[in-house]
């Protein structure tokens, strides 16, 4: 699919300052803030779901909890921007507060209960948060909780979560790096040790074996998704044993992970995760980018508007506006690179292609949907 047809938003580092964040949140509701990145431009997060739902005209306070910081070139920043640009489409909704960087389980519980007393809703951000929703989202039955990656164990009334299975994407950059590794030695690096991190090394070991069983899949869990000299070394350590296709399942860690890749003279193949960036190392892959932005402010117009459905629904690549295995230009105009990837995309979603359950969010016991729906 082209770059016109999924609507993606590209962006080197401009995505700091705040000229640059409502660049990108003016993207989301028109065409694009245009620029001269051609490098990107087939390659960034998908911008919208399409038109602004328009909450209803009575006023909602929003206050916001992220686990990451807000500036960290992926989901916390995207899931920002997402909650920017529902504010700017919807007059009535008012934000009160962002907390961002709650880290710890005492800090994702006292930013909860700070902001419950005093907003109609509540976004959080990272599954961290969904032990504190099952514990007070029945102590503050006003309040109406969102839950981006967070659903709960048991059914609330009030709680809106949406999961992306991220494992769905790693498993199609799996597929193409088994395909494109010359060593049989591919790398994967994760940040902390959270299900969706265990999720996509998953899949992405099961996607390369699917079509090189000799291939060996080199395992890093630095414990942090944003320090750089973490990143750059456990990818400096995998060329050591010949990884040749690395994906660092990192935020800002990745920068250490291209730092490596360059003073290693190997150049290795690698990915990047959530928010595209072909120009920041010169053989990116593609990005399993998730469009953060789209899905945050689908659900705080729906919910604002009292449209949403309480409980869970789960994002696979059943949405290229909302997941795909975005390429790279190089790639993407490699014709046997971008046919394997479109097929690998249609075999997933048409069921020929299972991934395994170690690669995908559990279900839950209570209702729940595949895909956010219209």
């Amino acid at each position: 699919m082209t770059h016109d047809e999924t609507g993606w938003f590209g962006g080197r580092r401009r995505f700091f300052g705040m000229a640059a964040a409502f660049c990108i949140v003016a993207a989301l509701l028109v065409a694009g803030c245009g620029g001269d990145d051609d490098d990107d431009s087939g390659t960034s997060a998908a911008t919208s779901t399409g038109e602004s739902t328009s909450a209803a005209s009575k006023e909602a306070k929003l206050g916001a909890a992220l686990l990451g910081p807000k500036n960290d070139q992926s989901i916390h920043q995207a899931g920002y921007l997402g909650i920017q640009a529902a504010v700017k489409a919807n007059p009535n909704i008012k934000l009160t507060a962002v907390l961002d960087n709650q880290a710890t389980a005492q800090k994702q519980a006292n930013a909860v209960q700070t902001l419950a007393p005093n907003n109609d809703i509540v976004y959080v951000l990272s599954n961290a948060f969904s032990p504190v929703l099952d514990t007070d989202a029945e102590r503050f039955p006003k309040a109406k909780f969102i839950g981006m990656e967070a659903y709960t164990k048991n059914f609330h009334d009030n709680v809106y979560a949406a999961a992306v299975d991220w494992g769905a994407s790693s498993y199609v950059a799996g597929v193409l790096a088994g395909h494109m590794t010359k060593t049989n030695v591919i790398g994967f690096i994760g940040g902390a040790e959270i299900p969706p991190t265990v999720q996509s090394k998953n899949a992405y070991t099961q996607g390369a074996k699917s079509v090189n069983p000799k291939v060996k899949v080199l395992t890093n869990i630095t414990g942090n998704f944003a320090d750089v000299a973490l990143g750059k070394q456990a990818t400096a350590a995998m060329l050591q044993q010949n990884a040749d296709v690395i994906l660092p399942w990192l935020d800002a860690g990745v920068v250490g992970a291209y730092q490596a890749g360059k003073e290693s003279g190997k150049n290795p193949a690698m990915f990047k995760l959530t928010i595209p960036d072909c120009g920041a190392y010169p053989n990116v892959v593609g990005t399993e980018a998730v469009n953060t932005v789209a899905i945050t402010k689908t659900l705080i117009e729906k919910v604002a508007a009292g449209t949403a459905k309480p409980g869970a629904a789960f994002i696979g690549l059943q949405d290229p506006k909302l997941q795909t295995l975005a390429l790279c230009p190089k790639y993407r105009e490699n014709k046997e690179i971008a046919d394997l990837t479109k097929k690998t995309i249609d075999d997933v979603n048409s069921g020929k292609i299972k991934l395994q359950e170690n690669a995908l969010n559990p279900r839950p016991s209570y209702d729940h949907t595949e895909g956010l729906g219209d």
